[in-house]
């Protein structure tokens, strides 16, 4: 049906042809650009003429005349209108279910008449296997492929965090295997471990696709700072201020795989008794940090304590240092500042706090420990109930600017009202809590909107009349 109708499009624009001007010169067109099609594709292309010496015939890159469709001829031929005469002739070229073999030059020819276009049928890159998890070895190499069969031959690159990769012949090495682009990376490292991307291209058909790769690279502990600053040696000391009386956690951080065994040991005259109260030592569901809860129910709690963490690549440990902080004392002026829909800024200010001024001016004295920020919880506000602040989300965060006054928590629900309080915090720990009054509310801005564009349409279907 689709082909019949092809041929009554093809009368209607042969009627077309012949009632324009005739100004007597032989003229023959291609009505097609040069072109790319997929295989598999169906295309007519026309050749329109008047005034020939001869009827128009169409050649094939293989320098054949294509024939008329016949029971033999069923895939490439061509239409001719009913009405095709010398004065006034159009031809169509029809090509169903285009394959590679028909890339080439197509002419269009009418005695010493001609026009050509050229024809590319391509192929498609496929890629197998388009998402792959791998493992390598710390100091090994591993290798990437990525195969990809096309026409034309696809380009193919291969990226690390959207930067191409380049042949350096040191770290990455880039070689073709036939339809394989290989990617080697020697000397692998922890820093290794990522996302990997072949991205494969054909311009000419508009076709673009990817293969990614995620590499973990099995490698030794490392440790990490509070910062996620990795360091490469296997053995530090840190300071931990705690407070009287109260629990303070010590987190102990470190990058591995396969993930590491952790253990805490209290050091006392020289000798570390391995700590195994599963209430003492928590372990995060991330498999790369410990937390020991230290409970300083008097000076005895106080001294070193030891976490080692170990796999079958090597082992890291940290001692800590415990000894008595001060505990900070409580912001005394809080002021709702801002509000978004997602957040609240609040101003802040502890005039009795140790405030640096600067970073120099951090103080290293545990009885005066300069406050590092502050931490906020907050629970919706449920009309005839008392704040759950054991369901609260609490925030921490870091002054990070001295002389800055002004702290924003989120993000938080829109249109919604809160209890919050709020507390001091230092190396050692945190001050008592101060709640914030009134209840602060997040914007109503996105429910406004809906309003605004509610009554736009509102007043579209019934406009005011003056």
């Amino acid at each position: 049906m689709r082909w019949i109708a092809a041929v009554v499009l093809l009368n209607f624009i042969y009627s077309v042809l012949s009632t324009s001007p005739d100004d007597g010169e032989p003229y023959l067109h291609v009505m097609a650009r040069s072109s790319v099609y997929n295989v598999g594709v169906k295309r007519a292309i026309y050749c329109k003429g008047r005034n020939l010496p001869e009827m128009i015939d169409w050649i094939s890159p293989k320098d054949t005349v294509v024939e008329g469709r016949s029971s033999k001829n069923t895939r490439v031929y061509v239409e001719r209108s009913k009405n095709d005469t010398l004065a006034s002739s159009l031809v169509a070229l029809i090509i169903q279910d285009a394959m590679i073999e028909d890339s080439g030059n197509w002419t269009c020819r009418a005695g010493s008449l001609n026009e050509s276009i050229e024809i590319t049928v391509g192929v498609k890159a496929v890629i197998s296997n388009k998402y792959e998890t791998i493992e390598g070895e710390e100091g090994k190499s591993v290798k990437l492929d990525c195969v990809a069969k096309g026409y034309p031959a696809p380009i193919i690159q291969w990226y690390l965090e959207n930067d191409p990769i380049s042949n350096d012949h040191k770290k990455y090495i880039l070689k073709m295997k036939g339809d394989n682009y290989q990617l080697e990376i020697k000397s692998l490292t922890h820093r290794d471990t990522n996302e990997y991307v072949c991205r494969v291209t054909q311009k000419a058909l508009s076709h673009f696709s990817d293969r990614r790769v995620q590499l973990i690279v099995n490698h030794k502990p490392f440790l990490v700072d509070e910062n996620n600053e990795v360091s490469y040696s296997k053995y530090k000391t840190e300071e931990v201020y705690a407070i009287m009386n109260e629990t303070k956690n010590i987190t102990c951080t470190v990058i591995a795989n396969p993930p590491p065994t952790f253990r805490w040991y209290r050091r006392q005259n020289g000798y570390d008794e391995e700590l195994q109260d599963t209430e003492t030592v928590l372990t995060p569901e991330d498999g790369n940090s410990s937390v020991f809860v230290l409970r300083t129910f008097d000076e005895s709690a106080l001294g070193e304590y030891k976490c080692s963490a170990n796999n079958s690549k090597g082992h890291v440990s940290i001692i800590y240092h415990v000894s008595l902080g001060n505990k900070p004392n409580p912001p005394d002026f809080i002021q709702l500042a801002g509000t978004s829909t997602s957040e609240l800024t609040f101003n802040i200010t502890c005039s009795t706090c140790n405030m640096a001024t600067a970073e120099e001016d951090m103080s290293e004295d545990p009885t005066n420990l300069t406050v590092l920020g502050y931490s906020f919880a907050l629970v919706p506000v449920q009309e005839g109930f008392l704040p759950d602040w054991d369901a609260a989300n609490e925030f921490l965060v870091d002054i990070k600017e001295y002389n800055s006054t002004l702290f924003t928590v989120g993000p938080l629900q829109n249109s919604t009202t809160y209890h919050v309080r709020v507390r001091t915090r230092n190396a050692a720990g945190f001050s008592d809590w101060v709640e914030v009054t009134p209840n602060p509310t997040t914007d109503l801005a996105s429910q406004l909107t809906l309003s605004f564009i509610l009554i736009l349409v509102i007043c579209s279907v019934y406009p005011i009349v003056y």
